[in-house]
């Protein structure tokens, strides 16, 4: 009676644990999403706003110091943009590669480990990317004011 108990038990720890990796798997997909639309909007953003400052504040950009560092930073910019496409796009069709293979009974969870590690190096890339970017175009901002 008592190891039907323990077994029912394990069951349902089993059960628990599953339930609870479906629920951090949800949570991640959101995440990853969210990261990816954040990442869009803040360096769109601020490539406009840089924009904008040249435009309505500096005016002449040929009298403006310090210019290659809002070349740089626009450049970094568009490269933060077109990588976290690329980002998307490879995670999309990593999870639909994996899906195929779990149907196919061929799935190899370090291939699929490896496959979602460039997408966390794009998303780290990315990162530094806006991040330097940002960096010198407020660099730029503050020695043009």
């Amino acid at each position: 009676m008592e190891q039907e108990k323990d077994t029912k038990s394990n069951g349902d720890d089993v059960s628990r644990l599953e339930k609870y990796k479906e629920e951090l798997i949800a949570i991640h997909h959101k995440s990853q999403e969210t990261f990816e639309q954040q990442l869009s909007y803040i360096s769109a953003g601020s490539l406009a706003l840089s924009i904008g400052f040249v435009k309505d504040i500096v005016k002449d950009i040929d009298c403006a110091g310090y210019r290659p560092l809002l070349g740089i930073g626009w450049v970094l910019m568009v490269i933060t943009l077109l990588l976290n496409l690329v980002s998307h796009l490879l995670a999309v069709k990593f999870y639909r590669k994996s899906i195929s293979e779990i149907h196919r009974n061929e799935f190899v969870s370090s291939k699929s480990d490896t496959r979602f590690d460039k997408i966390t190096w794009l998303n780290w890339t990315c990162v530094g990317t806006l991040v330097l970017g940002i960096l010198l175009i407020i660099i730029f901002v503050n020695h043009n004011l």
